[in-house]
């Protein structure tokens, strides 16, 4: 006789349900539900409950890929688990970018081009009014998930921070402030809002401050952090490879400070006090592994990731025409290559590594390159068209011109 799996307690559906939340398997808890009506009437429905941070993907990675598809490959970066999610309404809207917790930012693809928010895992969407400033190249995002969500977009070409609430206008307001916009572009690039509450915890107020002093402390230009390329950040960029550098990351719920210093690293640890503003020295960071870029930040369980060692930091270096993954060693204070990067998402110009790409390739690329956003490269190209159209009309003025003078000049002759 066949088992009724339609027919086990709702208190047993329950605990599974429990299980896979607990580890932010929302995906295989949306499969979970999907068995049966019984199971489905058992357990929790994402989208009548958006306050609901276990919904959130919060420890999810979205890779951006050279071959990019409707399908988007997360990363687990507490599990390790590798999902490639196919996503076929992507289709219907253009991709911006991704937040630090898997979340995807989309436009409408007609004018006025309204922002709009993606849960990958649940297939929730967040529909804002605010209309992407397509002009400023956005290379962040983060989403605040309270009452009244708010999403910001950050520009490292502009050095600017934009922001619209769910319940605000049509319009995205500016903040000038480059303090400001270091700090959260630092804070969003290093995974402090994974937690899904707020854009850098848990000190959203004092942030700044503190890292005025970092700056200050280790004589770090504060405008030199960030590469705005389009589609490759390498970790050595002209006038930037030999200045000091740091690096904000989110890791095993700490807030940790990576500086370095030609080729070796220090890790700190901040502060959680407002008026403490002294950084505490980590020797030793357990069975984590920091991956640093000039985009973004990121840290993993060595125990759940293969291929990637405990207590070390990766990050890519540029040498002799090559882009490398070296690491790091906090306890040995040594460094080595251990793998060629992924030097570009575009096909045509990818030179280094050849696919299938390793884990530890797709993490480091995830440091430092990232997909334009395709609502940018359509304005590039109708402007390309734009002007294409203009220079064929000109020329076809100038053609008509010199056939006048040319009949002018031979009905002179005539006469």
């Amino acid at each position: 006789m066949r088992p009724d799996w339609s027919s086990l307690p709702s208190e047993l559906l329950g605990h599974i349900a429990d299980c896979l939340l607990a580890t932010n398997d929302v995906d295989c808890y949306m499969d979970f539900r999907a068995v049966c009506t019984s199971w489905r009437s058992a357990t929790e429905d994402p989208k009548s409950n958006l306050s609901d941070l276990r919904f959130r993907p919060r420890r999810w990675i979205i890779v951006d890929e050279v071959f990019q598809t409707d399908a988007r490959l997360m990363i687990n970066t507490v599990t390790g688990r590798v999902r490639r999610k196919d996503l076929p309404l992507l289709r219907k809207y253009d991709v911006i970018t991704t937040t630090p917790c898997g979340f995807l930012v989309l436009a409408d693809m007609e004018p006025p081009h309204a922002a709009r928010v993606l849960n990958p895992l649940t297939g929730h969407m967040i529909r804002f009014m605010a209309e992407v400033p397509f002009e400023l190249g956005i290379s962040a995002a983060a989403l605040s998930c309270g009452s009244s969500p708010k999403l910001l977009l950050l520009s490292d070409r502009c050095q600017e921070q934009y922001s619209a609430s769910l319940d605000g206008t049509g319009y995205f307001s500016l903040d000038e402030s480059f303090i400001c916009f270091l700090a959260t572009r630092l804070a969003v690039g290093g995974g402090f809002s994974t937690d899904g509450r707020a854009m850098f915890v848990p000190y959203p107020f004092c942030f700044p401050g503190k890292m005025c002093h970092v700056l200050e402390q280790f004589a770090i230009d504060g405008s030199r952090l960030f590469s705005y390329h389009a589609s490759t950040g390498f970790a050595d960029l002209p006038g930037t490879g030999h200045t000091n550098h740091c690096f904000y990351v989110w890791c095993a719920g700490q807030p940790l400070v990576v500086i370095m210093q030609q080729d070796r690293f220090k890790v700190f640890c901040m502060q959680t006090a407002c008026d403490e503003d002294e950084l505490e020295p980590v020797n030793n960071i357990r069975d984590q592994a920091i991956f640093v870029g000039y985009r973004r930040s990121l840290s993993v369980s060595s125990g759940s990731v293969p291929s990637v060692d405990a207590n070390c930091i990766y990050y890519v270096k540029s040498t002799d025409s090559a882009l490398d993954i070296y690491k790091y060693d906090l306890e040995t204070q040594k460094q080595e290559r251990v793998s060629e990067a992924i030097d570009s998402l575009n096909p045509n110009t990818l030179s280094l590594a050849s696919p299938p790409f390793t884990i530890l390739q797709l993490l480091s690329s995830y440091t430092i390159n990232a997909c334009e956003s395709q609502l940018v490269i359509q304005r590039r190209q109708q402007m390309e068209l734009d002007d294409r159209a203009d220079s064929e009309y000109f020329e076809s003025m100038l053609e008509t011109l010199r056939s006048m003078n040319e009949v002018s000049g031979s009905s002179t002759s005539t006469c």
